[in-house]
Formats: structure tokens, C-alpha cells, sequence
């Protein structure tokens, strides 16, 4: 044992890794399980390389190994990553479970909330999947609730935004993008005066644009706040408005801007408007 042990000092100086792993899949085999575990341990650089032998090879090997150290954060990642090679939810969820109490162990309790929330999201999931018959599991949160409001189950959808505690401008960008998706202008104007947008009302301008309803888009341009308003005018194609919000705000870049988007055949009016106003600023 003794011949291995200096072998192994040995190949560890001469830094070739293969002859390293070996030597120690050759300590692996002639030494009891405590032995050889206690001989790595006294080689920091074998260890490591055993670990990632075991990473890829021997998983539970790996396991006995953070087991032996107390190493209950390493113990944590392994059952979350051994729970996502399980094919049934209910072993997923085990898993999760096993990764759940690791964490608190370690005291890591960001990633012991986390894991907390994949395991109800999880639940939530098959319950939905089994409820509404359309897969669900494994989307992420975000497109669990997007997916809910693109088929109309708006209620359902709130309850996971209260659940989760999902923020009030992550929700409101999410509700608005994922209605107009699904074409649902009603419900998106109806949510638009539920109570004050979190998020403003140019990302109601943007979205409806973004899916070329203009004609929704007008609805919002006016609640927009002032600094954010010529730019709402613009992008819903009225300049006459967006000139008057430039000038009211004697803004010249603003004022700049709308003129750069006028045509001299139908937008003279608008343009020579905002010319005089830009020479009047510029007298002061």
C-alpha cells in the first residue's frame, strides 16, 4: 500500500493527469473504501480529478465523497441535477425534495427558496397539465403564465402572479404582450384601467404597434407622460400631436425628431409649424 501511495505522490509531481487517474483507479481496487477515501483526501489534486471522474462515471461514488466532507451545498446540486434525469414527476419532485434540505444544511437560502418554488411550480404544473390536458411541465414560470393567458385562463394566471409573488412591472409587460398575442384588445384595454400601470402606458403604444393595430395603439398615446409623449405620437404615425407635444415642451431635439419624420408633400403644415417654433427657441 505503501508503494502505491509514494506512486501516487509521484505521478501527481510529474502533472501528467492520465497517469494520475491511473494510479488511483489502482488505489480504487486495492484499498478498502475508508482507506482510499482517506488517501485522497491527503491529495487535494487526485481528489480533484477523482471527483470529475466520478462526475461522469460514478455518481454515487460522488455522492459518498460530499457525504464524507459534509459538503451539503455539492450534495444539493447533485440531487437537482439527478432530478432532472428522472423521467416521472413524482422522482423529480423526491429529488428536489432531497436537494431541499441540502440547501438549508448549507445555509444557502437563496438557493433552498429557489428550489422551493420549482418543486410547488412542479406540482402546479401537473395539476394543470392534468386539469387543462396541454403540457405544461417544465416551462419556466414566465411562459407557464404566458402560456395561461394566451389560452384565457386569466384567473388561473393571477393566482400564479400572486403565488409567486411575481413583480408588478414583470407581470404587467408579460399580461399585455402575451393578450396582444392573442389578439384580446378588449381585455387588454379592460387591464390597462384596472388600476395605475406599473410599467406606464408607452409599453401599451409599443406592443400595439409591435403587432400593427395602430389603431389601439391611439388609445394610449394620450395617458403617456409628457417626456415620454412625442415619442407615443411618432410611433402611432400622428405627427401633428407629437409636433404639438415637442413644441409645448420646447424641446428642440424632440422637435428634431418629428420633423425627421416628415414628408414634404402632406406634412408642410406640420413642418413649417415646427420650424417657427424651433427659430423662436433658438432667438432666446
Amino acid at each position: 500500500m505503501k508503494r502505491s501511495k509514494l506512486a501516487l505522490g509521484k505521478a501527481i509531481e510529474s502533472g501528467d493527469t492520465d497517469l494520475v487517474y491511473t494510479v488511483v483507479l489502482h488505489l480504487k481496487n486495492e484499498l478498502n473504501r475508508g482507506s482510499f477515501f482517506m488517501t485522497l483526501q491527503n491529495q487535494p489534486v487526485a481528489l480533484s480529478l477523482y471527483r470529475q471522474f466520478c462526475r461522469h462515471q460514478e455518481r454515487e461514488t460522488l455522492k459518498d465523497l460530499y457525504n464524507q466532507d459534509d459538503n451539503h451545498q455539492e450534495l444539493g446540486n447533485l440531487h437537482v441535477q439527478g432530478g432532472y434525469c428522472q423521467q416521472r414527476i413524482e422522482g423529480r419532485v423526491a429529488a428536489l425534495q432531497n436537494a431541499l434540505d441540502e440547501f438549508y444544511k448549507a445555509k444557502n437560502d437563496f438557493a433552498a427558496k429557489a428550489t422551493e418554488e420549482q418543486i410547488k411550480l412542479l406540482r402546479l404544473q401537473r395539476h394543470l397539465q392534468e386539469e387543462l390536458d396541454k403540457p405544461y411541465l417544465d416551462l419556466s414560470l414566465h411562459d407557464t403564465v404566458h402560456t395561461l393567458i394566451l389560452d384565457g385562463h386569466h384567473k388561473r394566471a393571477e393566482q400564479l402572479y400572486r403565488d409567486f409573488k411575481i413583480p408588478d412591472k414583470r407581470y404587467w409587460w408579460l399580461k399585455i404582450n402575451a393578450l396582444a398575442t392573442r389578439g384580446d384588445w378588449e381585455e387588454v384595454e379592460k387591464f390597462s384601467k384596472s388600476k395605475k400601470s406599473p410599467i406606464g402606458y408607452l409599453p401599451f403604444v409599443e406592443v400595439a404597434v409591435k403587432h400593427h393595430n395602430r389603431y389601439e395603439a391611439k388609445k394610449y398615446a394620450p395617458r403617456v407622460p409628457p417626456e415620454q409623449r412625442v415619442k407615443a405620437f411618432v410611433l402611432v404615425g400622428d405627427l401633428e400631436q407629437a409636433a404639438e407635444a415637442a413644441i409645448e415642451r420646447k424641446n428642440e431635439a424632440e422637435m428634431s425628431l418629428v420633423l425627421a419624420r416628415c414628408s414634404a408633400g402632406t406634412d408642410s403644415a406640420v413642418a413649417e409649424k415646427l420650424n417657427r417654433a424651433r427659430a423662436q427657441l433658438l432667438k432666446k
